[in-house]
């Protein structure tokens, strides 16, 4: 989109797509000095530096979508040294080298979302810090075996959902984790055969799902099978499983598998 520059009172902005042909696209961005909510596809690794450049004149910014141009991509956002203050609502989806240190610092995200990171290092160590943070998504963000949730951490946290984590084998919460959470979804983490340790401390939990998930960990919740954990889950008043059976989706509630229910993918044996 040639001249977009000149749009000086737009407001809202999604979503736009990096062309490598109109070069000063992300350059102009940085015009867009009364945006609220922006989004923004195909970005490059050499389209990070003036990225970060224009965003620092988005004072009013509440919402920030980028997407690389493809999974393996990576994107670098390290040089945003005064990110909007309003922000509230923030994803990236992208290879991350390392995690941007000014996210831990947006005293007013409450929505924030980060696919294909492929981090090395534990995210949570960072994340855990953001004072207002309710909603938290992580899909392929951490290529590590273990996440710790430790206490004191995510204070306001009320939805977490992990997804895609392919190495990992372990999930501790620690006593005073994310006390306010409320729904917790892990999907097609296919390493992962045993619920996460510390999840009866999760006392206003409600809902628990787990999607397309190793059926022996959906099995060791049956408090009818040797060595149960349903003590850890007793207090969740909803916990599902949904997988692919016969060409569609299907959903076990652990409660209906509990009271005896046909379920094809357990088995008591």
């Amino acid at each position: 989109m040639a001249n977009i520059g000149v749009l000086q009172s737009l407001q809202k902005l999604c979503f736009i797509e990096v062309n490598p042909v109109c070069s000063n696209l992300v350059k102009e961005l940085g015009n867009l000095t009364q945006l609220r909510r922006l989004g923004i596809l195909k970005l490059r690794r050499e389209d990070g530096r003036v990225l970060c450049s224009s965003i620092e004149k988005m004072s009013y910014l509440r919402s920030l979508s980028m997407v690389s141009i493809e999974e393996d991509e990576i994107v670098d956002f390290q040089h945003l040294s005064t990110p909007p203050a309003l922000l509230q609502r923030l994803y990236i989806t992208g290879r991350l080298e390392m995690l941007p240190y000014w996210i831990p610092s947006l005293q007013n995200l409450v929505k924030l979302s980060l696919k294909w990171s492929k981090l090395k290092d534990d995210p949570l160590v960072y994340l855990q810090y953001i004072p207002n943070l309710v909603y938290l998504v992580l899909c392929q963000a951490f290529t590590g075996h273990i996440l710790c949730f430790r206490a004191g951490g995510f204070k306001k946290l009320k939805v977490l959902g992990l997804d895609e984590f392919n190495e990992l084998k372990y999930i501790q919460v620690e006593p005073g984790a994310m006390v306010c959470l409320e729904s917790l979804s892990i999907r097609w983490c296919k390493s992962l055969e045993k619920i996460p340790a510390g999840i009866e401390h999760l006392t206003k939990l409600k809902l628990l799902e787990f999607f397309d998930m190793p059926m022996e960990l959906f099995n060791t919740l049956r408090p009818d099978v040797k060595d149960s954990e349903y003590w850890r889950v007793a207090h969740i008043p909803e916990v599902y499983s949904t997988y692919r059976r016969d060409g569609e989706w299907k959903v076990y509630s652990l409660e209906s598998t509990s009271d005896g229910e046909n379920c094809p993918m357990l088995s008591t044996s």
